[in-house]
């Protein structure tokens, strides 16, 4: 029995990509490197962490194509991706204070997520929002704009680890008093993948944010959301499987 749908942000309820694309060109430009990078190219380097989010971020800057970019971090060992300890942090410094205060210039709910969220909650599951981007931001951006939504938003702090550690999902399900697998999680990434199945719970993947279709089911993908409402379908085969 599903009790909680927990979101993912960037890709998933949010299309961020626009005020991260502008963000990480000019971190990029502020620190000697070649800016200028379409959104296509920009969604690769996002998903992970924001150290490694940087370091794909340099890569990029460095000449890496696209199909490289999706294995950086995979495949190719963050060891072997040409970027030294002075160049992450100087980046991550701009790239952070940057954004922090140009992150509700183009950012808007994808259509159509609003409506699904009020539906799912009209049937009884919580919903809230588990992100490995800053706490800070999380917070904001999920009560300006999904306000009365969602019963839990938590964004990455020292506190907590970050996915694919499932530890995050865990504890909204402790704060919700319910079980990991009473708990579907929805996410747009490889990582997101990855913290369902460390996790024991089930997961939906949704093509429509910084991944493709064909890029998650390449990458171990089970549920594939196409649009929004699909979620709900899903969630509903979720429930009768889990009945039987």
């Amino acid at each position: 029995m599903i009790k909680a749908a927990v979101f993912d942000m960037d890709g998933t309820i949010l299309n961020t990509i626009g005020d991260l694309t502008d963000s990480l060109n000019y971190a990029l430009v502020e620190t000697g490197h070649k800016g200028g990078h379409p959104e296509k190219m920009v969604k690769l380097c996002f998903g992970w962490a924001l150290r490694l989010d940087m370091i794909k971020a340099l890569a990029m800057a460095k000449g890496f194509s696209a199909k490289d970019l999706e294995l950086a971090g995979n495949k190719i060992p963050v060891e072997d991706i040409p970027a030294t300890e002075e160049e992450i942090n100087e980046l991550m410094r701009v790239f952070t204070s940057y954004y922090g205060s140009h992150n509700q210039i183009k950012t808007n709910p994808y259509s159509d997520i609003p409506e699904v969220i009020r539906t799912l909650r009209k049937k009884g599951i919580r919903c809230a929002v588990a992100s490995n981007k800053d706490d800070n931001h999380v917070q904001i951006l999920s009560e300006k704009l999904f306000p009365g939504l969602f019963d839990i938003s938590i964004g990455r702090n020292p506190e907590m680890a970050i996915k694919p550690d499932p530890e995050m999902i865990l504890s909204i399900a402790r704060r919700l008093g319910i079980k990991a697998k009473e708990i579907v999680y929805i996410g747009d990434s490889e990582v997101d993948i990855m913290t369902g199945k460390k996790g024991g719970f089930p997961s939906i993947s949704v093509a429509w944010g910084f991944r493709t279709g064909e890029f998650l089911k390449n990458h171990g993908a089970e549920r594939i959301a196409d649009k929004p409402e699909d979620i709900i379908e899903i969630i509903k085969k979720i429930q009768i499987t889990d009945s039987r």
